[in-house]
Order: C-alpha cells, then structure tokens, then sequence
C-alpha cells in the first residue's frame, strides 16, 4: 500500500501508517518508515516534538497489544538512529523519561525491544546523563535474574528470557566499556554487590573491577564517592530504589564473597582484587601492608588447586578480617561496621556458609570495639539463626568465643542472659518479643559457646572465673536441660575443656558439691552413653573429663572415688567392644588402636590421676577392688585391658614417695594368683610380677611397664612360649613367706572366687592353695571351720575330676589335723548333700585311720547318743534328728573293710541306727519326689551301711534273716515302720550279743522320750523282747523297767504306740516270770478304766463293756488289793454303759472300799443278767450272756452255790 509524500506534515503520514496497522494482513515495510523519517531531515525540532507525542500517545493506548507496541518501539529505535540534527539533548531526556513506565512490562518480547532500543541510544552516546541510570539498572537486573528451569510449557518463553538476558548483557558490556558512561556506572554497580546474586555476581565483578582499575589509572580521586550526592544506606532496595552502600558495608559484602563456599575461586579474586583497589574509599588507615595481606590471599588462591584447603582458607580470611579491623582505630566506623552485620543478619538472607561467616564478623568486631556491646545485638543472632544448620551454630560459637577473648565478662554476662532466656523456655513461658530457638537448641548453642570461649581466650584469663562463670553455670544449664543425646554430649565437651584448663592450672576446686553435681552428671551421662553406639560414644572423653576434675585439690573422698571407678570400670568392660575378635587362642591384631583400647587408657588416666593425689594404700585397694572384679573377664582383650590397669596401679603406687604396706594382703595375693595361671601368657607373666611385689611391698622391686605393643596386642606363638610364669609350688611359697596368717581365710575366699574355667588353670590354682594350707600346718587349727566351707562350695562349683582331687586331698589332710573340727563343720554346710560330700565321707570311711577319727566325732555330734548314768530321764527336752550326721554314720560305716575300725563303738552305732530307723522312710519320701526314677540314695546308703557293720561283727545270719523277713521293705513306708522295726528285732532277738545290756541301758530312757519316732521304734523293741523268755532272764532288771515303762505307753497319744504298748503287755505274759504278770494285770485294769472315759454310749462301746463285766467282777477277788480297789472304781464307771436299770443301780453302790458276800454278790448279778436275757430276745444280748457265763464258771471253780430257775430258756443262753 502506498502513502502520500506530498503531505507537509510528518505527523499525519505516520497517522496514516498507523492506521493501516488497524487493516487486516496490514504490512508496514521498513522503507516506508524510513520514507516519512526522511522528510524530518528538512524539518524543525517542533515537528519532531509532535511526531514523538503522536507516538507515545499511540504505544501508552497500545500497551496490551504486543504488535503495535512492539512496532511503535521500533519506530522510535528507527527515530534515534536518524540521528536528526533535532534531536537534542532534551528532547533525549524526555524520550528515556518516556520509556521509564513500560520497564517493569512483564512481557518479554516487549522487553527485548525496549532493550534494542536503549542499545541504540547507547550507541548514539544519548545514556551519559543521569536520566539513563533507570535503563541501566534496568539492564543489570535483567542481566542478574536467574533462567527458569526449562520445561516442555515454558520453553518458548524461557528461550525469549535467555535472548533478552543476552542482549542486556551486551549492551550492558557496551555501557561498561564506553568511557562517556564511566562516571554515571561508577559507583552504580557497587549497590549490587550482594552475595545473594549468585547467578551474575561474577559478571558484577567484573565490570566493577574493570572500572575500579580504570579509574585508578586516571585522576587521582577518580575512585573516590561523593556520599554528600549519593543516598546512604545498607539495605538492598528493590530495583530503582537502591541506596550506595558505605565503606565498611562494601567491606563486608567483598569479604563475604570472599569467604563464600558458594562461590568459585574467581569470584573470591574479584572481590579481593577489588579491595586491593578501593582499600582508601573504606578508609584511609589501610596502607600498603593491608595490600600485601591480600596480595598473600590471592597468592594462595592462584596456588596448587591440590593444596587449597576451604577450612584454612576460611581461618585465612577471618585472620585477614581481624587484622582489617585492628587497622583500623576509628571505633566509630567499627561500630557501623558491627551495625551493617547485625542489618545483614536480620534480612535472614545468605547460606549457612556466610551467616557463619557473619556471626564470626560480629564477634570479631565486638572483640575489637571498645564500645558496651548492646543486648539487641544478642537477641538479633538468636533469632536469625538456624539450629538445623551445624555451620551456622559453629559461626555463633566461634564468633562467641572471639568476642569473649577481647571482653570475657562482657561476653560470659550475655551467655547468662541467653541461660536465663533457656530457663524461661523450660518453664514453658512464652516469649512474645523474641522468637528464638527452642530450648533444646538453645541450650545446645549455649554449650558450643562456651566451648569456644575456653577454647579462644587465653588460659590465664580463665583460670580465675572458670569455675563459678563457666562450670557452675554448665550444671546448672543441664539441670534444667533434657536428656538429647546431642545436649550430653555438648556437655561432656564443655566440661572436658574446663577440667581441663583448671588441671593445667592447678588450682583448687572450692565448691565442693559443685564437682560432685558435675561428676554425678558426668556418670549418668557414662552409663546411658556406654549403650550407645561404640563407633560414636563418647566415653573415653567423659572418662578424661572426670580425671580432670579428680585431679584438682581437695581430693576426692572414698565413696566418690568408688563410685567413679565401679561406673568406668562398668562402662568400659561391661559390653565386648565392636570390633575385637579372637583367632584361634589369641585376638586379631589391629592397625591402629581399638575403641576399648581408647576407653581403658582414659580409665588409666582416672586411676593414675586419683592415685596421684592421694597415694594411700586404702586408695589403691579401693581401686584394686573395683578391677578386680573384671579381671576374670572370658573376652581376652578387655581382660588384658583389665590386668594391664592393675598392674599399672601397682606400679605407680610403689613409685610414689611414701610407701607403706598395702592393707588386705590376702585380698591382693587371692586377686592375682588366678591370674597368675591364665591362659593368656601376658596376663600370666604381668600377675606374676605384680603378685611379687604386692607381697613383698619392696620399693626396690618395681614393676616394669607396658610399652605400646604389649599393652594392645598379644604375642605371638614363638613369643608365648618364651613368656615368663612361676609354678604353683613357687606361688605357694611365696605366699606362704609374705602373707601374714590373719589374711589366709581373705586369700582363699578371693583366690576361689577367680577360678574360671574358661579363663584359668583351675587344678593349678588348687594346688597353691593345698599348699599354703600345708605349708602352714597346725597354725591354721583356728581357721580350720572357715576352711573347710570354702574347700566344700569348690568341691560344688569346680567338677574336674583333678581339681576334686586336689579338694578332697585338703579336706583328708585337715581332718587328720582336727576331726572334731572338720566333721561337724562338714555337717554343718549350707550346701545340698549331694554327691560330692558323700564320696568324701566314703573316703574318709575307706581310709582305716580317718574312719577312726572321724565314727567318734560322729557319734559324739548325734545328741542322741548322750551317756545316761540312770534309767530315768531327768529332762524332756526334744532330741532333735540329725540327717546330716546320721546320713553321714551310714555312708562312713558303709565304706568301713576292717572290724579294728569298731572297737569300741558297736554299741553306740547301733543305738545311732537303730534311733534314725523312722527318718529312713521320711528321706526315702523327701527324695522319690525330687528323683522318682532313681533309687532313694539315703535308703541305698543306710541299708549298705547297717549290712557292713553287722558283717565285719560275724553276724551274717542276721543279714540273711532280715532279708527273708523284707525289713527294708517295710522301714521305707513310714505306715510300717514299726513292722519293720517288730521284724528287725525278732531277726536280731536271736543273737543277745548284738542287743547286750549297754544297747539296752542305752535305749530305755527313749521310751519316754518327747519326739514319737524314738518312742515308736524303742516300743516296739521292747513289745519283743518282753516276749522272749530268754531276754528275761538275762536281763530281768531291764526288762521290769520295760515293763513300766511299757504300761506309761498304753496311754500314749499316738495310737500305734499304744497299740504297741499293749502288745508288748500281752508279749509279757508269756516272758516274764510269774511274779511280773501281777503288775501286768494292774496295768490292764487301769487302761481299761481309761479307755472308758475317751469312749461315748454308741452300741458297740456299750457291747464291748458288758462283754468285759464277767473279768472285771472276777478281779474282785484277786489277791493283789490294788487290783480289787481298781476293779471296783471301774464296775461303777461301767454301770453307766449298762442298759439293764437294775443292774447299773447295784453296781453304782459299789464302794471302792469294804467287804462283799461274794457268794450273794456273784449270784445277785448273775440272776440280774439272766433275767435281762430271758426277758429280750435279739443278738445284743448274747454279751450279756457271755458274762454271766463267765461269772458261774468262776463261782463253780470257788465251790460257791448258786440258785438258778431251771428254765431251759437259762440254759439255753448259758
């Protein structure tokens, strides 16, 4: 389409285009715009000023459509490259004041042409006044922003973002490079060095540096900012807002990036070389030596990359930090320095990485300011900070502990303000001003913090205030503090550090109580932690923390030095380290030291460190205790570990100034001889020596220590064998000269206690103490009950055949010593008897000497067995059994091979059998319930040994007897013990020898005695022999008082006794002469009357006594008077039994007393029974008639009358 040229005016030939572009498939060809441009050559600055309004009025109403927009600018791009005389400095101004509004335009394809068109004005050298600064800017933060991540939606937009990025990057090279715009980019780009924009900072630099090094070289003050033209200010602004930043905050921006782990080595140059350049503009006190600081910086940068560390180039930066700042002696621009941090700090912005870098400036310069820090600033750091970041929290420490290294109490006064903040987020108060960490983290940082304090400010500085402003106020912020794992740990460092300075120190500890609070929490801290991971516990520092606090005056007491080293000694040998093991009979040999390793050298520490302040025999057996009770440990290392530290105690003992004699030698000896016999030859070589010196306590014999090899690792084969070790008889002599007698009893407890199998040599270790018992002979008479307790629980717990050798050999030989020691302190044992002790006594009974000394002592300890000078007991006082001492008597005679052995004693053995017959049957039930398918042991061993002693006497036919008879059989029930006891003596009855008058004397005081099993088994004796006619005669005097004492019985509680009782009354009858049946006939009268008074009425008691009246009116006319008088008194309790009311009226009158008619007597009752029986006809009258059948036959033998009826009825019941 073409357009009139002949138009005067050039504004309405573009209204003309214009409004072609409204057309549809409008196209404007550039020649047709250069067409109407061409026209303003002829033209006037008005019609240029026209043609200008024209346009921004049509792009201002085209701004949301992207064509005629985007043709409007292209317009005005083509106008400026006219390069029209018109256009004048002015009318430039006005364009670029023009575009300011359609900067911010979002869309980037109007971007990129707004951006050719300032390269234009670029290139028409229009941007050199200070209108231009808005495009510029525009320009940088173009250039600065970040390219979005492509994806399939955003591609095409994200490809026109590079294209403009790339073409404000160019014209932003052409400004920087144009010497007209020198002074109007500097010192614009300074305000954009901010370590934030990472994705252009390098290009910043670059154009910074660029003109830094340019103006440089040209005037003088070239560099120079006049701040009186410039907006002053540290915050980062948004675009077209920015504020010049000041000299030290210019300083902290480069030193930042300089620091940054963010950022590449080039970067970090830039940043440096550009201080190097400006270090007059931040001030004027930084020469020519600051320079060579940094020329040093960048001296390491440009080094071998191999070489560069970023932890020591970041100590590099933060040494050349601190040496700015102490060039500097203005406080006041410290003091702003300090300000633009704390501004910095509160923007949140930075990596981890730089805000530890800030933290770190801050303490610096609080270091270096004289200024009273402000509590604001405290409060700043606290909220800015991210615990989650350990790099951040390490900044705040360090910078912590800088600042304190300048002002400690300053710095320590703001720690107890951020602990007293901790104590309010425990009590759960809400801090509505602050918002800090939480108290978990809190007090963690606080914990880093004075770490750092102790770890930066001078020692001397420290010393005077490290227990009352740094340990007290660690306790007291763990009291209040919960149990993290992170926290304790926190805490032990800080403790660690503390203890350690006041050790370097020497100095005194004067809260006492502080150190326990600090040494309890240390040790609760010590048993949580050993369960923890052995890769990263921390109970080897833990340990050092307590040798340090132990090692400061006054010296710990007793009970905090025990429980120091029962909790370390728990904590290092409780749990097998990790990564110990054992190949074959030795443990595998590390590289490098073990993590056991490590915690027993800090244990070292505390015992020496404990040792050392107080070198007392009571605290080296405080201590030994303690080890001693890991010394037996089965794994090999930490048991070397174990031995190693005792005799590493002992060694520093003897080499202290003042020895004395240790205390407990027998303690000491016992500890160390079952180490002496270990399977390992290290631990038995270093025992060896030990054990030497402990006993000879002599200065002169000090032991050798360990060097680094033998303290961790085991010998080899060859090296084993060469190992030095003593014998036992060595050992034994050894003890035998140096430990006193008192201590012997201490030594064999402790020295049994050690014996492991698994460990140790068990029979070697026996063999010593057999000797030093048998070396020592008669003088342990004394000892001997304790000695033998322990010879019998080692005869329980150790069951090698050798070893119950060695034991048994001590046991034979201390009872040849003192049996009337040994074997009641063998039956007195605790222990179960079980087999170990029976075979002892079958020993002892194999063994013709031993079994005479040992039966006397047996029977002497039977209380039973107590000689009687008379028949009559005087006391009765209970006999209590004794199954120890009769189970002992058994298996004793059981083993006895000659008859010698029991000259003298047959009596009194059998009176022991024969009295512990009733415990057989207890002990045979007692133990068929524990071992049901395992013969009764005490039955086996009393059958065996009453076999033994009846066949070393001859009587092998009373063995045989007794067998027939099946008199075990019976004594094992304990329903038929007194069967068995009834067989038994009609199998011994036979032979007078074996129940001779000693046996007999011995046994008739039992038959009154309290305890029912010696009345039961002595009744049932004498129920026999009372039936033996020869035993009458032989023994008539014993066998009368049986007889009394037999007739007491028949009213015996026990109804088998007196059953017994009243057999053996029967059994009389026929043995004992005519004279005894009187007394026998006295006895059965007085049981009877009796019986009656236990019975009641019921019809077969009432039978049984109308059965009996016949006998009783028969005893009327004995000639004994006692028997008549008995006789009488029972007729009249026998009349209430009576159904017949007549009878019982006549026999009630009875008097005990007087004479009768017997002949009237006899026959009124006899005609009162028969009529009770002629009048009745059933069966319970036949007792009746029984009795008065027996009444007339004894009347007929007495030739008395008697007047009966005749009746055949009378008859017939008679």
């Amino acid at each position: 389409m073409e357009i009139k040229t002949d138009l005067p005016d050039p504004t309405h030939m573009f209204q003309e285009l214009y409004s072609q572009l409204n057309q549809p498939f409008a196209e404007i060809t550039n020649e047709q715009v250069q067409m109407v441009l061409v026209r303003l050559l002829d033209m006037g600055p008005e019609d240029l000023e026209k043609l200008l309004a024209f346009l921004f009025l049509k792009i201002e109403e085209n701004e949301g459509n992207e064509a005629v927009f985007c043709w409007l600018i292209g317009v005005l791009e083509d106008l400026v490259k006219t390069d029209l005389p018109s256009m004048i400095p002015s009318v430039m101004i006005d364009l670029q004041h023009a575009l300011w509004p359609w900067l911010p335009n979002h869309n980037y394809k109007v971007k990129g042409v707004v951006a050719k068109l300032i390269l234009t004005l670029g290139k028409g050298g229009h941007l050199c006044t200070d209108s231009a600064i808005v495009l510029i800017r525009f320009l940088i933060d173009e250039c600065m922003k970040p390219l979005d991540v492509s994806t399939s939606d955003k591609m095409r937009v994200n490809d026109e973002r590079k294209k403009l990025k790339t073409l404000c990057l160019e014209i932003l090279t052409d400004c920087v490079h144009n010497p007209c715009m020198t002074k109007l980019m500097w010192p614009m780009l300074l305000e954009y060095i901010t370590p934030d924009q990472y994705a252009s900072i390098s290009l910043i630099l670059s154009f910074v540096l660029y003109l830094a090094e340019k103006l440089q070289h040209e005037e003088q003050d070239a560099l120079n900012i006049n701040y009186s033209e410039c907006v002053l200010g540290t915050i980062i602004m948004p675009t077209g807002n920015r504020r010049t930043p000041t000299p030290q905050f210019l300083f902290l921006q480069l030193m930042v990036l300089s620091y940054s782990n963010n950022v590449n080595k080039k970067i970090r140059e830039n940043a440096l070389r550009i201080l190097s350049i400006l270090h007059h503009q931040i001030s004027k006190q930084l020469g020519k030596g600051w320079i060579l600081k940094i020329e040093t910086l960048l001296n390491y940068l440009e080094g071998d990359e191999q070489c560069y560390s970023q932890k020591f180039w970041e100590e590099k930066v933060l040494m050349f930090l601190d040496y700015t700042l102490q060039s500097i002696t203005k406080q006041k621009w410290i003091f702003h320095f300090l300000e633009d941090i704390i501004s910095q700090l509160r923007l949140g912005q930075g990596s981890p990485n730089e805000k530890s870098f800030l933290y770190q400036s801050w303490g610096i310069a609080q270091k270096v300011l004289d200024y009273k820090s402000s509590e604001d600033h405290l409060w700043t750091c606290l909220e800015s900070i991210n615990c989650k970041e350990e790099e951040e929290c390490e900044g705040f420490s360090y910078g912590v502990g800088i600042w304190a290294s300048g002002h400690l109490q300053e710095a320590l006064n703001n720690l107890e303000r951020m602990g007293m903040l901790i104590e309010k987020l425990h009590d759960g108060k809400i801090l509505y001003y602050l918002e800090v960490p939480t108290c978990k983290e809190m007090t963690w940082l606080l914990f880093h913090s004075y770490q750092k304090v102790l770890l930066l400010v001078p020692k001397e500085q420290l010393l005077p205030i490290v227990e009352t402003g740094i340990i007290e106020k660690l306790v007291n912020c763990f009291n209040t503090s919960c149990p993290d794992v992170q926290i304790r740990r926190a805490f032990i460092q800080s403790l660690l550090m503390a203890g350690e300075i006041m050790a370097q120190g020497k100095s005194l500890f004067f809260q006492t109580n502080l150190r326990r609070a600090a040494t309890n929490h240390l040790l609760q801290i010590l048993a949580a932690e050993s369960k923890e991971d052995p890769d990263t516990s921390f109970c080897s520092d833990i340990m050092t923390a307590l040798s340090y606090l132990g090692e400061l005056y006054p010296p710990l007491n007793g009970e905090e030095v025990d429980l120091i080293i029962s909790c370390c000694l728990t904590c290092v040998f409780s749990l097998p380290p990790k990564n110990d093991s054992l190949t074959g009979k030795s443990p595998s040999r590390m590289p490098g030291k073990s993590l056991s390793q490590k915690k027993i050298e800090a244990l070292d520490n505390i015992i020496m460190t404990i040792l050392e302040s107080q070198p007392t025999p009571e605290i080296t057996f405080r201590i030994f205790k303690h080890l001693s009770k890991w010394l037996g440990l089965e794994n090999p290392v930490l048991r070397i570990g174990a031995m190693r530290l005792s005799q590493l105690l002992f060694s520093f003992y003897y080499t202290s100034e003042e020895v004395r004699i240790l205390p407990y030698l027998g303690f000491f000896a016992g500890a160390l001889v079952p180490r002496c016999f270990d399977q390992l030859p290290s631990v038995r070589r270093w025992a060896s020596s030990t054990i030497i010196s402990v006993l000879q306590g002599n200065k002169n014999n000090k032991l050798s220590g360990f060097s680094e090899i033998e303290g961790y690792n085991l010998k080899t084969d060859g090296q084993e064998a060469e190992a030095f070790t003593f014998m036992p008889i060595d050992i034994a002599k050894l003890i035998f000269n140096y430990l006193p007698l008192g201590e012997l009893l201490n030594f064999l407890y402790t020295a049994f206690d050690g014996i492991m199998d698994r460990v140790t040599c068990p029979q070697s270790i026996v063999s010593v103490l057999r000797m030093v018992v048998e070396f020592n002979g008669t003088r342990v008479r004394d000892e001997i009950p304790a000695i033998v307790t322990i010879l019998v629980e080692m005869m329980h717990s150790l069951k090698d055949e050798l070893v119950q050798k060695e034991l048994i050999a001590m046991i034979q030989q201390l009872t040849k010593l003192a049996p009337k020691t040994v074997v009641p302190c063998l039956l007195k044992t605790p222990l179960p008897y079980d087999k170990d002790i029976k075979e002892l006594w079958r020993l002892f009974g194999n063994d013709a000497c031993l079994a005479m000394l040992v039966l006397p002592v047996l029977l002497h300890c039977n209380k039973g067995q107590k000689k009687e000078t008379k028949l009559r007991i005087k006391s009765h006082e209970p006999i209590p059994p004794f199954p120890k001492e009769t189970q002992a008597l058994w298996e004793v005679t059981a083993a006895l091979e000659f008859k010698e052995t029991l000259d003298g004693l047959e009596d009194k053995i059998f009176t022991t059998y024969f009295l512990s017959l009733p415990h057989l049957s207890r002990e045979q039930t007692l133990e068929s319930k524990a071992q049901s398918s395992i013969e009764p042991t005490s039955y086996s061993s009393m059958e065996a040994g009453f076999k033994n002693f009846l066949e070393l006497q001859g009587f092998h036919n009373v063995v045989v007897e007794m067998e027939n008879r099946q008199v075990w059989k019976f004594l094992q029930n304990a329903q038929f013990v007194h069967i068995g006891v009834i067989h038994l003596c009609r199998s011994l009855i036979q032979f007078p020898k074996i129940l001779n008058h000693n046996v007999l004397h011995s046994l008739l005081p039992f038959l009154k005695s309290v305890e029912h099993e010696y009345r039961l088994v002595c009744t049932a004796l004498f129920s026999e022999l009372l039936g033996c006619q020869e035993m009458g005669a032989l023994e008539k005097k014993s066998m009368n008082t049986a007889l009394k004492l037999e007739i007491e019985r028949t009213k015996d509680i026990n109804p088998i006794i007196g059953y017994l009782a009243v057999r053996a009354l029967g059994n009389a009858l026929v043995g004992l002469p005519k004279e005894e049946t009187t007394t026998i006939r006295l006895a059965a009268v007085t049981l009877y009357g009796h019986l009656l008074s236990f019975v009641n009425k019921k019809p077969v008691f009432v039978d049984q006594v109308e059965k009996s009246l016949g006998s009783l009116l028969i005893l009327l006319k004995d000639n004994d008077p006692r028997i008549v008088k008995s006789s009488r008194i029972v007729l009249r309790d026998c009349s209430s039994f009576l159904q017949s009311e007549p009878l019982k009226e006549f026999l009630e009158n009875l008097q005990p007393e007087g004479e009768i008619n017997f002949p009237q007597f006899y026959g009124k009752v006899y005609n009162l029974l028969m009529e009770e029986c002629s009048e009745n006809e059933d069966e319970a009258l036949m007792s009746k008639a029984v009795s008065a059948t027996e009444i007339r036959c004894f009347m007929e033998q007495q030739d008395m009358k008697i007047s009966t009826s005749g009746s055949p009825k009378e008859f017939l019941h008679l």
